[in-house]
């Protein structure tokens, strides 16, 4: 099942700025749809709100980061609206730009760390994940989603708009297109992983033949951020897991892939100053103090175990070499 590339419309007076910015930027090689999406936000507000103007004012962007829905979303918000004054700044409009820091994002809270049971009851709630007539993938894609970023450490984003041609089954790698900081990567997985993946890939494709997207939702799409936290949090409360731990995330599986990779690298007696720039090009870090971060997180005594056992998780099936 083939999927239609995401058009984007813009109707208030800044649509043309918009639509040049979003052109400009892919130009230069980043990926113009999340930027896209972010004037979009922005068009439809000033289309709601200030449908006569044409001018970015400080009213303007004062009011579109204070429609945001709390801190975080603010200091997201400023961001967009800063770089579409500078934008057209450059261009030799008139435009407000508003200053750095004027509306920070909110303080991220600290990542949770998993412990080994938490982990283990997890992933055995996501293996009994139940069957649904109306979507027949979903108790396979609920599994293998979680597993992978467990075992790369990738974003929720980043696995969920993983591509079929991502995949190289024969040298164990994944291409990650759509990274933060528009920073492309290819990582090496593990064989035990790529087998599951294998597995699950030839599963979907007879449910989804043609498909673009590795983890399709029922119209071939993408799943959205909504649909991840969603059968996260449901796998977490299935296993029997703190509940009250209302923080804990699909990102908070990166989070425990960092900080058990440095442990281990510990127990080894390896140099983290030698090896954790290593662990930041596989993350996809842009800067090393992303990395380092982790460090202080790392628990007294966290527990390496082996949790990407496949056995049973995927029946196997035919597919071609």
């Amino acid at each position: 099942m083939k999927t239609k590339q995401k058009t984007f419309v813009f109707a208030s007076l800044f649509a043309d700025d918009i639509q040049g910015m979003v052109e400009y930027k892919a130009a230069l090689g980043h990926k113009c749809e999340s930027y896209a999406w972010a004037l979009q936000t922005f068009d439809r507000y000033c289309l709601s709100h200030h449908p006569d103007s044409g001018t970015l004012t400080q009213e303007i962007a004062f009011g579109f980061c204070q429609a945001g829905t709390d801190g975080k979303n603010c200091g997201y918000r400023a961001g967009t609206v800063r770089e579409f004054g500078r934008y057209l700044s450059a261009i030799g409009k008139e435009a407000y730009i508003l200053p750095m820091n004027f509306f920070p994002q909110k303080k991220a809270d600290l990542p949770y760390i998993m412990s080994d049971n938490e982990i283990r009851s997890f992933f055995g709630a996501a293996d009994r994940y139940p069957h649904a007539d109306n979507s027949p993938l979903l108790e396979y894609t609920v599994p293998v989603i979680f597993r992978l970023q467990f075992a790369t450490g990738m974003r929720p984003q980043e696995a969920r708009t993983l591509k079929r041609a991502d995949f190289n089954f024969s040298k164990n790698t994944i291409y990650i297109d759509e990274a933060k900081g528009h920073r492309d990567r290819r990582i090496v997985t593990l064989p035990n992983v790529m087998e599951l993946c294998r597995k699950y890939d030839a599963i979907a494709e007879s449910l989804h033949p043609g498909r673009t997207y590795f983890f399709p939702s029922p119209d071939g799409s993408p799943y959205t951020h909504g649909w991840m936290t969603e059968k996260f949090h449901k796998c977490w409360e299935n296993a029997g897991n703190n509940t009250s731990s209302k923080s804990c995330t699909p990102y908070d599986l990166r989070h425990n892939f960092a900080t058990r990779t440095l442990m281990r690298w510990v127990e080894e007696g390896k140099d983290l100053n030698v090896y954790a720039p290593y662990l930041s090009t596989y993350m996809g870090h842009v800067t090393f103090n992303s990395t380092f971060y982790y460090i202080h997180l790392l628990p007294e005594k966290l527990g390496i175990q082996k949790f990407m056992d496949i056995q049973g998780i995927i029946p196997e099936v035919p597919h071609e070499s």
